[in-house]
């Protein structure tokens, strides 16, 4: 049976092939994406130290957000959850994170709405097990080229500005 591809789908092929260059780089360890010079998971991922401890990173960060307008739209204590079901973790919060003003002009277009996969924005903050803690979120500028013209400056503006937060987060 022939392919179909629907007429009002055609202009997404751009996002299905980012999606699945991203699950393929993820889907990989990093060493063997590395002799294939390929991504690595350092590539599609932007982590910031932070020397405060875990609480006050996550308290840190979530005034930060605020105060640059953006909105918490959800907050995923992970370990927590986990640990409700038996499993112990190292804290694990992620935080959906949402600026109208960059989500708008997306979601007012058909052709986009395909990129709410990647919304909210998502940050994480974690503590390893020898009690470092970070701030980790999607590198946009890795996937900025793989997007249409408008969506990527969007997509990156964004991300300019959660990188602001972030910094504001680890250093006040």
């Amino acid at each position: 049976m022939p392919s179909f591809t629907p007429m009002h789908n055609r202009p997404l092929a751009w996002l299905s092939g980012a999606l699945l260059a991203i699950a393929l780089t993820l889907a990989a360890p990093s060493s063997a994406l590395a002799e294939q010079g390929g991504f690595s998971l350092e590539d599609m991922i932007v982590v910031t130290p932070s020397e405060k401890p875990f609480g006050a990173t996550v308290d840190a960060l979530r005034r930060e957000v605020a105060a640059a307008g953006w909105t918490m739209v959800n907050e995923n204590n992970m370990a927590g959850v986990l640990s409700a079901r038996g499993f112990t973790l190292h804290p694990v919060m992620i935080f959906d994170v949402c600026s109208g003003q960059h989500s708008v002009p997306i979601l007012r277009q058909d052709a986009l709405r395909p990129l709410t996969a990647f919304m909210p924005c998502r940050v994480s903050v974690y503590q390893t097990s020898d009690e470092q803690v970070f701030i980790a979120r999607m590198n946009v500028a890795a996937l900025a080229p793989m997007l249409p013209p408008d969506a990527a400056e969007v997509m990156q503006q964004a991300a300019r500005e959660i990188d602001g937060i972030v910094t504001r987060a680890v250093s006040r």
